[in-house]
């Protein structure tokens, strides 16, 4: 059927060309066209797969960022724990010490009354009846001295022995921390690289797509300008079209059901994991310093904590917005958006549709730059704030939650 409707083209143009005959090198030219239109067409259909494969693939790579990001979380919230552990033995060997050095004195005066005996025993009592006085007093001192003495001295090693305990578990915790340190960053290394594959595998497939659409189009233009395209031009357009529309359609099925939410957001309360580990440290409709009352929920984080998406949802925005550092909002269906601000870097891109779980971002290393979380945290660590809409309107997110208004550490 296409040979015939070339060869009708052809025809057709043979009438309107002087004489009624087509050049040898127009000829030439226009089956080298066709030649090449055909083939940029098959490369476009080859294209467009790899691109539906590559975004079916998407979930794959979701899956495995939400269990990276998972586990750099669970390190964090370890780490913080080590931290703590660290600061109350490094307390309790404080407080030993302070101990003993309190127990110097008495222990130097008890020693010292016991040189003295040793030096100046008391006098028998045999002796003169004046001295049996004497030396009852002496026996009754010996007697008192020696059993507290011995109490001193087992208390003191007794210390001395949780003392050394106490060294022992330091250096090993200090290890263990460098350790997980270490072993974070890996992680956070892998969760890079899943990231820059998943943005590849579609960008590069559709830049491909439409540069090989780009030149089909040129050579179709160049055909036309030798009247080629005359006779049949309409008839294969609207053929090329209709299935163009249809693969565009199955295109766009597949698609919205891979990004689709598992779960509806509605059906989410109470089951959202919170997207830092740290401590809350305002909560939702407390005052927030200004007059007025805070619009969602803020959690201090230790520095360059991970930052995941709680639920499935578009990405609406991301990247700096005023002075709440860097901002996503995401966008879980159901009419209701999640804010996350403070952040320090953004990974998430707008367009990109994530699983719950993956990483948006990044904390910062110092206080947050959002101008209304200054008086937060006087210790100065990053503080990530979270604000869920119903439509234009803050809802207080706390029952979304899982555990509700546990501490987002757990």
């Amino acid at each position: 059927m296409r040979n015939l409707a070339v060869s009708t083209a052809l025809m057709a143009l043979a009438l309107v060309l002087p004489g009624g005959q087509l050049h040898a090198q127009e000829q030439q030219q226009l089956d080298t066209l066709k030649q090449q239109i055909e083939s940029g067409k098959a490369n476009e259909a080859r294209l467009a797969g790899e691109i539906a494969a590559a975004v079916a693939a998407q979930d794959a790579i979701a899956a495995k960022l939400a269990a990276i990001a998972q586990s750099i979380q669970s390190q964090e919230a370890t780490v913080a724990q080590s931290g703590k552990e660290l600061a109350r033995l490094r307390q309790e060997r404080a407080e030993i010490l302070t101990t003993l050095g309190e127990k110097e004195d008495v222990l130097s005066e008890l020693l010292a009354g016991l040189q003295r005996l040793e030096q100046n025993p008391p006098p028998a009592l045999v002796v003169e009846p004046g001295d049996i006085l004497a030396a009852l007093r002496g026996a009754m001192l010996l007697s008192t001295i020696a059993p507290e003495l011995q109490d001193e001295a087992n208390a003191l090693a007794a210390k001395l022995d949780q003392l050394r305990t106490l060294e022992t578990t330091i250096t090993t915790r200090k290890e263990d921390v460098a350790r997980e340190i270490a072993r974070l960053n890996g992680e956070r290394a892998a969760l890079k690289d899943l990231v820059a594959q998943k943005k590849a595998m579609v960008s590069q497939g559709t830049a491909d797509l439409e540069a090989e659409r780009k030149r089909t189009a040129e050579l179709a233009e160049r055909a036309k300008s030798l009247k080629q395209l005359l006779s049949n031009l309409d008839a294969q357009n609207q053929k090329q079209e209709a299935a163009k529309a249809e693969e565009q359609r199955q295109r766009d099925a597949r698609e919205a059901l891979l990004r689709r939410p598992k779960v509806p957001f509605p059906d989410a309360r109470g089951k959202l994991p919170y997207p830092a580990q740290g401590a809350i440290v305002r909560r939702f409709g407390e005052p927030d310093g200004l007059g007025r009352s805070t619009q969602g929920v803020m959690i201090a984080t230790m520095a360059d904590a991970q930052v995941t998406t709680p639920a499935d949802g578009k990405v609406e925005f991301a990247g700096p917005f005023r002075s709440y550092g860097q901002v996503v909002i995401l966008n879980p269906g159901g009419g209701y958006r999640v804010l996350l601000a403070g952040m320090d870097k953004v990974t998430a891109s707008v367009g990109e549709f994530l699983r719950a779980g993956e990483p948006v971002g990044e904390m910062g290393s110092g206080p947050a730059s959002v101008t209304l979380f200054g008086d937060v945290v006087p210790d100065g660590r990053p503080v990530l704030y979270i604000e869920l809409r119903d439509g234009t309107e803050a809802i207080d997110s706390g029952p979304w939650w899982i555990g509700g208004l546990k501490e987002a550490s757990g």
